[in-house]
């Protein structure tokens, strides 16, 4: 509890303090904090109820409370503390200064089962915001409960009964409009949240009669608990149907303020002044509201006829007119019996006689007071739409069938960026819209008079005076007059802004984000439209499949934005490459697709091609610096082998792959043999990616024989397969695709180990041969863990490192690289001999050869197998076998068949050779047979 210096500071506190805690009923426990949560004061009640140690607690749970008062001071937050045995309903409100910083905090406790009647009724709250909003619905939600009370104007509004529906959230929802709900979802979310003040939306809902009307729903949370959430919201419904139909609501009022202007009330009245002689109207008894049965009121008896001001006026211009002569119109305020006022225009004039004096006076009182309240209510009316019009940028307009002459709003003008009051012909218009547009108002006004359509509504695109274009939605009413077209009226809204996210729209669904092209769903729609003309006219239509070649290159070495620019202008070169009519698309990466619609002869796609290929290899200045690709085009003629787009797809993209294959930026024709090699390809691949878990390879083994002494100096292993319908696979066909794919990773693990699992055993079975050789891709070399498994296998299996020869290929050493010197140098460390397969077929640097651990050569059988027959192979070999020995080298001849180039090797100092002459390749257990032959 407070010590009596905190108490003594409550008197420093301003009356909104004082009023905040008035707000609290009598009978709960009150107390007063400062800013930072200090008690300050408290009544009797509370002093009992809370003791230090539940003050010290409340002050902890209200922190949170308090943090979400500072950030919006207008709420009251409420929070539930239990504790065992007692419960204690809280209610924390925020003091403000003149600031309109927060000062304190009031909070008021009360145990609900204690005192029950303490709690605030639900109707005060709800009765308060409905008279401060004074809306037609009322409803409030308690969103701890779920439950949503609805006042019956809610539902008669809309035409049920009053509780036509329960007090569920989800009863209302029902009735709007599907197209809303989003909408209504995300404004409720918003003020909830804390992001707005107050709920605001407005949507359609369905009404007794199964229309949708428009109402207006407006809320605000007025309780809040301490973590932040609400606990109630109430608000108000409104019904705004009429506000949404601006159209009807324009040509309605204009009518009114027609009628309103044409209203008109005139009584006259003459007084002699020589007998005091005055005489009024029957009408003008009317407007002055006296019964016409009594003679009128002396001129000087009329004061309480009008009102002060207006009397005193009125005295001055009579007297004036009496003496003078002097005419007057005034307009002035009467007041008739009843108290009414009347707004009317008196005129009063003077008939003299010869002498120049008044004769009599004779005027007219003309009842204006209709046609001023009609000018009062017309001006804030037309005020009214005015700002509607504005804010809905909507102009209205008046167009004469038979003069042509058009009659604009103000904002009707300001839409179309003339200045108001400009006199206007419709023809003078035309020029000002975009052709199409032009001719499609034209032709919508014509078919309005012709035929006497009712309504036409345009979308056009207008031309400002300062060159800005816009999109206006023009709707226009034929009016009759003696059966006859008249005049048409309407509105002219301006939804630019609809048209162009509509556009944006489109160009995202349809168009290439990075080029501006077509993408392939606008590109495949388009295709088939052409492709169905095509059809119909018998003309021909060709499809170029487009992939770019050394791409990858320019985003490797200048990166992704410089790789998009060199798209964007790989894209702006083929549309100028081809006709207007043609369509160029983006498939997707650096891939292009290209339609020529009236091919004539299937060399005009081949000019095309040529045209394309040309431009494209053009450089591009990218940052500085230039790039240089090409492309490769695969060409697909519409007709029988490709009857639709699909099939033009596939035969264009498999025609792209035979230009690739043809050395690149080139260009091929579609050929059915290639796309059976494609198909046979990818057969191959899917069957490669289960051979070696259906365990479907073998090991085949062939010697190679030292040309000295006869010895078998090397084992060479060679992978078969057999799939597991019995079909041998030729090595040719599957290593180049196992190598393009990567499974010749694994394979050749598994080659590996069961070649130097072999070779220990033929070892330990006494059989005598030098090394065990297992050829290696160079995909193989390029893994850095290449030579670590290697020597694992060679662990694992037990089989001497020195005793192994890795056969590589001559490119394989091309792609010098800090990986292949590490390897290379651990295989001589270990004593893993490399040998050169197929020596001659490729461009080998001599600098690898005497750089890296290779021993052999082996000559190419294509070269051996010739060098009885021409002498220019027997040159070339006789040259080989110099150059490995002069490097040191041992020299291995392949695909030696007979005795005589056998001889000729001998002849030439080659080393070793191998081929059929001595054995064809056999299995292993075959092969250890022959190994125990030659013994």
């Amino acid at each position: 509890m407070p010590d009596a210096s905190a108490i003594a500071e409550t008197t420093a506190l301003d009356t909104t303090l004082v009023a905040s805690l008035l707000l609290h009923p009598s009978r709960r426990a009150l107390l007063v904090l400062d800013a930072t949560g200090r008690v300050l004061a408290s009544n009797e009640r509370a002093r009992t109820l809370i003791d230090p140690e539940m003050e010290a607690k409340l002050r902890e749970a209200l922190a949170s409370a308090m943090a979400q008062l500072a950030d919006h001071p207008g709420r009251e937050v409420q929070y539930r503390h239990e504790q065992p045995g007692l419960t204690l309903d809280c209610l924390l409100r925020a003091v403000a200064g003149p600031d309109g910083g927060v000062r304190g905090y009031t909070v008021s406790l009360h145990n609900p089962e204690e005192a029950p009647d303490l709690a605030e009724s639900p109707d005060r709250a709800r009765w308060r915001f409905a008279l401060e909003n004074a809306q037609d619905g009322l409803w409030d939600w308690d969103a701890e409960r779920g439950e949503v009370y609805r006042s019956g104007r809610c539902f008669t509004m809309l035409g049920y009964a009053r509780d036509a529906f329960d007090g569920s959230f989800d009863s209302w929802q029902a009735l709007i409009h599907p197209d809303d709900r989003p909408r209504v979802k995300v404004a409720l979310h918003a003020h909830l949240a804390g992001e707005r003040e107050s709920y605001i939306v407005d949507y359609r809902v369905r009404d007794a009669n199964g229309k949708w009307r428009w109402i207006l729903d407006r809320g605000r949370a007025i309780s809040w608990d301490h973590a932040g959430r609400p606990r109630r919201v109430v608000g108000t419904h409104t019904d705004i149907h009429d506000y949404k139909q601006i159209e009807a609501q324009l040509r309605e009022r204009e009518l009114i303020l027609n009628q309103a202007q044409h209203v008109a009330h005139l009584g006259n009245w003459s007084w002699s002044p020589e007998n005091d002689n005055l005489w009024w109207s029957d009408e003008l008894y009317w407007i002055v509201g006296l019964p016409s049965s009594k003679p009128p009121p002396k001129f000087r008896n009329q004061r309480h006829l009008f009102t002060p001001e207006s009397y005193a006026r009125l005295h001055a211009a009579s007297v004036a007119l009496l003496k003078q002569g002097k005419p007057y119109a005034l307009e002035l305020v009467m007041l008739r019996p009843s108290g009414e006022q009347r707004v009317v225009q008196a005129r009063g004039e003077a008939i003299l006689d010869q002498d120049g004096r008044a004769q009599s006076l004779v005027g007219v009182i003309h009842d204006i007071t209709e046609q001023r309240k009609a000018e009062e209510t017309s001006r804030w009316r037309n005020d009214l739409l005015d700002r509607i019009a504005a804010m809905g940028r909507i102009g209205g307009f008046e167009l004469l069938v038979e003069t042509g002459e058009l009659h604009w709003t103000d904002e009707n003008y300001r839409i179309h960026g003339i200045e108001p009051g400009k006199p206007l012909r419709f023809e003078e218009t035309l020029p000002n819209y975009c052709p199409e547009s032009a001719q499609k108002l034209q032709l919508a006004f014509r078919r309005m008079v012709a035929e006497r359509l009712e309504e036409q509504t345009a979308d056009v695109c207008y031309v400002t005076p300062d060159d800005r274009r816009i999109w206006l939605r023009i709707t226009g009413r034929l009016e009759l007059r003696d059966g006859k077209p008249y005049r048409v009226t309407g509105l002219t809204q301006d939804i630019t802004e609809e048209h162009e996210a509509g556009e944006r729209i489109e160009q995202l669904a349809h168009y290439d984000t990075l080029t501006g092209l077509p993408n392939r769903f606008l590109f495949r729609e388009r295709a088939n439209e052409a492709i169905e003309v095509a059809r119909r006219g018998e003309k021909p239509l060709a499809l170029l499949f487009l992939d770019l070649d050394r791409f990858k290159n320019v985003n490797d070495t200048q990166g992704h934005e410089a790789g998009d620019l060199l798209l964007q202008e790989i894209a702006g070169r083929l549309r100028q490459c081809v006709r207007s009519s043609d369509l160029v698309g983006r498939l997707g990466g650096d891939e292009f697709l290209v339609l020529l619609r009236e091919v004539a002869r299937p060399e005009d796609a081949a000019l095309v091609a040529r045209k394309i290929i040309a431009a494209v290899g053009e450089p591009v200045a990218l940052g500085g610096l230039d790039a240089q690709v090409g492309c490769s085009i695969g060409i697909a003629l519409l007709g029988d082998n490709a009857p639709d787009l699909e099939s033009l797809l596939r035969a264009a993209d498999t025609a792209m792959y035979a230009a690739k294959d043809a050395g690149r930026n080139t260009f091929q024709f579609y050929n059915a043999s290639f796309y059976e090699r494609v198909q046979r390809r990818v057969t191959l691949e899917q069957e490669l990616r289960q051979a070696l878990a259906r365990d479907e390879f073998h090991l085949a083994f062939q010697p190679t024989l030292s040309l000295r002494d006869g010895s078998v100096a090397c084992i060479e292993s060679l992978l078969r397969w057999r799939t597991a319908s019995g079909e041998l696979r030729s090595p040719a066909e599957f290593i180049p695709v196992a190598e393009e794919c990567g499974e010749i990773i694994p394979i050749g693990r598994w080659v590996l180990a069961q070649a130097c699992r072999q070779a220990r055993l033929w070892h330990e079975a006494g059989l005598q041969f030098g090394r065990i050789a297992v050829n290696v891709s160079a995909l193989q070399l390029r893994d850095p863990e290449f030579a670590t498994h290697v020597l694992q296998a060679c662990a694992r299996e037990r089989w001497p490192s020195d005793r192994l020869v890795l056969e590589i290929t001559e490119s394989a050493l091309m792609r010098d690289s800090e990986v292949l010197r590490t390897t290379f140098d651990m295989f001589k460390a270990n004593g893993i001999t490399l040998a050169i397969d197929d020596f001659g077929t490729g461009f080998s640097n001599l600098g690898y050869l005497h750089r890296f651990p290779v021993r052999t050569l082996k000559i190419d059988r294509s070269f051996v197998s010739q060098m009885d027959q021409a002498s220019n192979m027997l040159e070339l070999t006789h040259a080989v076998v110099s150059l490995g020995h002069a490097l040191g080298l041992g020299v291995v001849a392949e695909g030696v068949e007979t005795e005589n180039v056998l001889q000729l090797l001998r002849q030439q100092g080659c080393d070793e050779a191998q081929g059929y002459l001595f054995t064809r390749p056999l299995p292993g257990e075959e092969m250890a047979t022959w190994l125990a032959a030659q013994a």
